[in-house]
């Protein structure tokens, strides 16, 4: 005779695990969603890409171009160079929380993200605030093909199960020009950590007062044991003729340093539209 435990009935798994639904859940702090464009800044510049940028961000640059992603108060609206508060709920470039689901479906709205690879750069903000939120789209993404590269001050170290579904870290370390203090903007753990990831290039942006800002460059480099062949320059500005301008003055000392050079290139091509 068959014994009662014989007799249950095998539990079948219908679905994901309650965990996994939690886990597919996970909510992100999302600012806009854009694309098809092309990356406008370091190594990568030129290539094709969507943009998922993120809100929130750890730093106040006084420079910032992306400060609707958290000067949403006066006070932080004061450390930036317009003095411009942004409203946090602006249905444009405001909050928005998205989970995975809501994230890709926006992307596909803009390109075949399904069968046509890409580079999908999360963008920000700072996206490395939200690590673990953002695991199970990057999952996603890596497993339809696509490149996910990460822009980051380099202020926070990567988590493991972030760092395996990294392409490349685009790490723009802050130094004195952006207004922030320097125990906020120089955390040399968190870039040691990157650099050894092997996937992370390093962008300084340099202001009109290049010289002072390529000494602190060549402490950082030192310090935190930089390939210098990793690290690029970019000239900060909103407008062409200053990005020109500081580049030409710059380049041949960046260049002696083994340095590379990159152009805002979108700011060439559209002006600094946002969406693009």
């Amino acid at each position: 005779m068959m014994s009662a435990a014989c007799r249950r009935t095998p539990r079948r798994r219908v679905g994901p695990s309650s965990a996994e639904q939690r886990r597919n859940r996970r909510v992100m702090k999302i600012s806009q969603v854009f694309g098809p464009t092309v990356q406008g800044e370091g190594s990568a510049a030129g290539r094709h890409c969507l943009f998922v940028r993120t809100f929130d961000c750890n730093l106040e640059c006084n420079f910032c171009d992306t400060a609707y992603t958290w000067a949403v108060t006066d006070e932080k609206a004061a450390k930036t160079r317009s003095g411009k508060r942004y409203e946090r709920d602006e249905p444009l470039y405001g909050l928005k929380h998205m989970d995975a689901a809501a994230v890709l479906d926006r992307l596909r709205a803009l390109w075949d993200i399904e069968h046509r690879p890409t580079i999908i750069v999360i963008s920000g903000g700072e996206p490395m605030m939200q690590q673990r939120e953002l695991v199970p789209l990057l999952e996603q993404l890596r497993g339809w093909g696509h490149e996910v590269h990460i822009e980051t001050a380099g202020t926070i170290a990567p988590l493991a199960e972030f760092n395996e579904l990294v392409t490349q870290y685009n790490v723009s370390p802050k130094l004195a020009s952006s207004g922030n203090r320097l125990s906020k903007r120089f955390k040399p753990e968190a870039l040691a950590a990157l650099r050894d990831s092997g996937r992370a290039w390093f962008k300084f942006v340099v202001t009109e007062d290049w010289e002072t800002d390529l000494a602190e460059i060549d402490r950082i480099v030192v310090d935190v044991a930089l390939a210098p062949q990793r690290v690029m320059v970019m000239p900060e500005g909103s407008d062409g003729r200053t990005n020109i301008t500081t580049a030409q003055k710059m380049v041949d000392a960046a260049l002696r340093r083994g340095f590379g050079l990159s152009f805002r290139n979108h700011v060439f091509l559209w002006n600094e539209d946002p969406d693009r």
